[in-house]
């Protein structure tokens, strides 16, 4: 249960903040493109972070690491009230950090079953739906002062994670520089099992940043585009439950496999589609995909990782990273072909399904 409440909290400081950070840097006289740029900075930096994040929960145990991380959460809406471009940066460098030092020792916590994965991802994804709309009640309301407020609940996290629940399996002390190496240390098998989380990943960008741009070709407002989003997500977020228990009961290789189809299948028809219901009925079946695809593929890592787990959970985090950098790229191609954004990251999961249903030698 402190896992699943200092997860909320982190997620609700990270997530109200998602639709006003580039409002509030754009008003502040930067480029739009200096957006993107912080953007790739937090991103880069949770990628190389997650895993030695994982290797330090094995050595030392999520209690010393999670508040660390909690800390990196606060600081990075903290350091955004100044609007200097090293400490917009050091905001984003901030939450890359947070998030290498929160999630792994909060995944290992719960990796006791497919159910359990699938409800603590339900429940800390969960702000990821209702959040945004108080970061931009607040931000209309204060102004900048917003994001101190939004800090508080991963400030009040902190004290909170230092009483995790030691899981480690085995007491050795291990110098940091041996932590450091360890968190190199990945086999194919746990490549394999991240695959769905990589692959669902992938297909994020073109749904955050295209498919409002294909609803309002579509003839939807404002309102509209977010309420459809709203439902997708809400699919995509309370399903994880679920999808954890039949995991436990049946392959969760098969049923990843099965997420990366219907994700796929809920990119790759949008071009096709010539009206608003049809298309939020497309978008809802690659949310179901999503949420069989990421309890099944933690359950794998959790099978493969044995007592590593916090490293396993580290590259998991990791990989679902390079996925959204990876599902970033087609939209490089957005001035030339819309259509192809979404045929490119659609076909990212579906090229997924083959290489995680082959049985490792």
């Amino acid at each position: 249960m402190i896992a699943h409440v200092v997860g909320i909290a982190c997620a609700v400081s990270l997530t109200s903040v998602l639709p006003i950070l580039p409002l509030y840097v754009v008003d502040a006289g930067y480029p739009r493109s200096f957006v993107g740029v912080m953007n790739l900075v937090h991103n880069v930096t949770q990628l190389l972070a997650r895993p030695v994040g994982g290797a330090l929960t094995d050595a030392y145990g999520p209690r010393r690491l999670a508040p660390l991380g909690a800390l990196g959460y606060a600081l990075s809406d903290l350091l955004v009230l100044v609007p200097h471009p090293g400490t917009l940066l050091a905001s984003r460098v901030s939450l890359g950090l947070g998030m290498g030092a929160l999630w792994p020792p909060l995944l290992s916590t719960v990796a006791d079953s497919g159910r359990s994965l699938g409800v603590f991802n339900a429940v800390t994804q969960l702000p990821m739906v209702l959040a945004p709309p108080l970061g931009g009640y607040l931000y209309r309301s204060v102004g900048p002062w917003a994001f101190a407020v939004l800090a508080l609940p991963a400030l009040l996290a902190v004290p909170l994670a230092g009483s995790l629940p030691d899981v480690r399996t085995s007491r050795e002390k291990v110098s940091p520089l041996e932590v450091l190496k360890r968190s190199l240390e990945v086999d194919r098998e746990l490549f394999r099992a991240s695959l769905p989380a990589f692959a669902t990943a992938a297909v994020q960008p073109t749904i955050e940043s295209f498919v409002p741009l294909l609803l309002k070709k579509l003839g939807a407002d404002p309102a509209q585009i977010g309420l459809v989003l709203a439902i997708r997500n809400a699919v995509a977020v309370t399903l994880q439950a679920p999808c954890g228990w039949l995991a436990d009961r049946y392959s969760p290789t098969v049923l990843a496999a099965l997420g990366c189809v219907l994700a796929a299948l809920g990119v790759l028809v949008l071009p096709f589609v010539e009206s608003v219901p049809v298309a939020v009925v497309l978008l809802c079946v690659g949310g179901v995909g999503y949420s069989l695809a990421q309890p099944s593929s933690l359950k794998l890592v959790a099978e493969v990782s044995g007592e590593r787990r916090g490293l396993g959970m580290g590259w998991w985090g990791s990989i679902m990273s390079l996925g959204r950098l990876t599902g970033s790229l087609p939209g490089l191609l957005a001035d030339v072909s819309l259509s192809a954004v979404f045929y490119i990251s659609g076909a990212i999961p579906l090229a997924s399904v083959l290489p995680l249903l082959r049985r490792p030698r």
